[in-house]
């Protein structure tokens, strides 16, 4: 079967973190780099086609939106980052109205192809790619909470000192400070996580439903805290 071609719009940290993904995984015959600044599109793409002989066979490409034609998948990470003390929300009119420029441009080029949106607000602009695309709802994809349950995951497993691949949790609602965690799907090495703290080693010194909360709390605020710790090395 013919891998896909993937185009990226959007060269910050998760759309270049999303194409070495994609190299080191082989899940695409093409990667082609769109950027607004275009330099920084073609020094990402000449940094990762280097790393050419430690994967699978792929051609990484910069261009514009001229050479996303023939995509299987376009990735959207462009958009107005999170500052400290910000939320998604913050960002919203600024993206959509970035959307409203990439869109049209994806669908003159690119017209088949399914869009995977990551910028943020996640949930509304997803929503607003769907309407401005005029696409079927099942072409138009947000990455939605699968970030927000890979970290619920990893706090359930520190917590629990077990391998985050042996828990299964999800953050369900929107990508941001109205998610929710679905405890009554919540299993460790296949136990529901309420027995699994029954018989926890640490259970005397464990209060069940403060941990739980604290563990709610940490996946929630993340973002603020990963932002304000990396700005604030960026600063000095």
């Amino acid at each position: 079967m013919l891998k896909p071609k993937v185009s990226i719009i959007g060269c910050g940290n998760v759309g270049i973190r999303y194409a070495y993904s994609l190299m080191i995984n082989g899940c695409a015959r093409e990667i082609t780099l769109i950027d607004y600044f275009k330099d920084k599109a073609e020094g990402e793409a000449i940094d990762l086609s280097h790393g050419a002989p430690f994967t699978p066979s792929v051609n990484v490409n910069a261009g514009t939106y001229e050479d996303i034609v023939g995509s299987d998948l376009v990735v959207i990470t462009a958009g107005k980052k999170q500052k400290p003390g910000q939320t998604r929300i913050d960002l919203l009119k600024d993206n959509i109205n970035l959307l409203k420029t990439i869109i049209p441009e994806i669908m003159k080029y690119a017209p088949d192809a399914f869009l995977l949106i990551a910028s943020n607000p996640v949930d509304i602009l997803t929503y607003s790619a769907y309407k401005i695309s005029g696409k079927p709802s099942s072409k138009v994809i947000g990455s939605g909470t699968v970030l927000d349950s890979a970290r619920f995951r990893y706090e359930i497993a520190k917590h629990c000192n077990i391998d985050a691949r042996s828990v299964h949790a999800y953050i369900l609602g929107e990508h941001g400070d109205s998610e929710f965690p679905v405890w009554s799907k919540a299993t460790v090495g296949g136990v529901h996580i309420e027995n699994h703290c029954i018989l926890c080693d640490n259970k005397k010194d464990c209060n069940h439903k403060e941990i739980l909360d604290e563990i709610y709390n940490n996946v929630k605020n993340s973002a603020y805290k990963i932002i304000e710790k990396k700005v604030k090395l960026l600063m000095g």
